[in-house]
């Protein structure tokens, strides 16, 4: 995550609240000391498969009411899991799905987490959220709510998610969760079909007065492998980020924060574009470094909706561990597998261009992209923006 408003601007809107609330944790038990940084992860809780659409990118191949269903934790399992994460201190719990909304153990385990004092936000298509769930999301305790909106085109944006309506009842989301004093956030996905719109929802997250504008670029896995080819080139995605850039400084003063997520090297040609700023570039890179560039298998976690554990949500395939056989402390820091104790030092294993990089304290690339472009989690990273002779950009 690369919150360009904080680096380039020195400011945070929704940053600052959850930050915030991370910070007002109570201290950790002694045997929980070493139970932080890097080894006391952010947790991503893909709750179900199910979902009301069909979006082309979903990473976890979600379907609507789909046979797994039956598999997915048990609402005593998920309690249970509810409480181990809030005793281990976590700093925050991201519901997601499929679409959370759907799962039938939703406002059970929404409750409990606000009962246990566990930060928790959630990530929706926001369909669902009439004036009434987002009341009780609010009563809930959910510090944020992440919605996506992937067109300013209503048509295009229904094209994109499988399912006709989807755009209207995503803003009306949208609206109601703001009118209920939730914070939200309006996120895109960035493809060759959506790149050249960024300004315009851009705009958009402005007039409606939408504290936080979130950019996800395409990860292939999932059904999003399917369409890696719908990925945009280079020079598009370093058009994008510098756009950002410029709005992030633009804004400042207003009551909206900027930021990318899923492309590490994002923040490398932040700092490159930097270069003429030299007293700004220290401080970004500072925060970027303290970021860590990508932290899978670090600073986040993914728990599937069967219990299975992995490095990251864009991390399917890489299953280390499931929370019926061992707790999430035994796989993430007792005992952790090979993969997790690979990550975790991949500073000194990282091959190719990514190996030899300047950024690499601050970036890494993404190891999902090495993984399904380069079959190996230690590759290079293909997508790369930056501007290097030596660096072999995917076609």
């Amino acid at each position: 995550m690369i919150i360009f408003s904080k680096a380039l601007a020195d400011q945070g809107t929704v940053w600052e609240d959850i930050r915030e609330a991370r910070e007002s944790c109570q201290a950790m038990p002694a045997d929980l000391v070493r139970f932080s940084g890097q080894s006391r992860p952010v947790v991503m809780w893909n709750l179900t498969k199910s979902c009301n659409l069909a979006c082309h990118h979903c990473y976890i191949d979600a379907r609507t009411r789909s046979r797994e269903v039956g598999e997915e934790l048990s609402l005593e399992e998920g309690l249970r899991l509810i409480d181990h994460l809030a005793q281990i201190q976590i700093p925050m719990m991201i519901l997601t799905g499929g679409e959370p909304l759907m799962s039938r153990h939703f406002w059970a385990y929404a409750f409990h987490a606000h009962k246990k004092g566990l930060s928790t936000v959630i990530s929706t298509n926001g369909t669902m959220i009439t004036p009434e769930v987002a009341r009780l999301l609010h009563e809930a305790g959910i510090r944020y709510v992440g919605i996506s909106l992937d067109s300013a085109i209503a048509t295009e944006h229904d094209r994109f998610r499988g399912v006709e309506g989807a755009y209207a009842r995503a803003l009306n989301g949208i609206r109601n969760s703001m009118a209920a004093g939730l914070k939200t956030g309006l996120r895109i996905t960035l493809t060759q079909d959506n790149w050249h719109q960024v300004p315009a929802l851009l705009d958009m997250a402005l007039e409606m007065g939408i504290p936080r504008f979130c950019l996800y670029h395409l990860v292939p896995t999932g059904r999003g492998a399917g369409i890696a080819d719908r990925d945009v080139t280079p020079e598009q995605r370093r058009s994008v980020v510098r756009f950002l850039a410029e709005a992030a400084v633009e804004l400042k003063g207003r009551d909206i924060e900027i930021l990318t997520t899923d492309s590490p090297m994002d923040g490398a040609y932040l700092i490159e574009l930097l270069k003429d700023q030299p007293e700004r570039q220290d401080y970004a890179r500072r925060l970027l470094v303290n970021a860590g560039g990508c932290t899978a298998g670090c600073k986040v976690a993914n728990i599937g909706p069967e219990g299975d554990v992995h490095p990251c949500h864009f991390m399917p395939q890489v299953t280390v561990g499931n929370l019926r056989q061992r707790s999430f402390k035994d796989i993430w820091i007792d005992d952790p597998g090979p993969e997790l104790q690979s990550l975790r030092g991949m500073r000194t294993q990282l091959k190719g261009a990514c190996g030899r990089c300047e950024y690499l304290e601050l970036c890494g690339g993404c190891r999902q992209k090495a993984l399904y472009f380069r079959g190996d989690l230690m590759e290079e990273d293909p997508t790369c923006i930056l501007e290097r002779p030596e660096r072999s950009h995917r076609e």
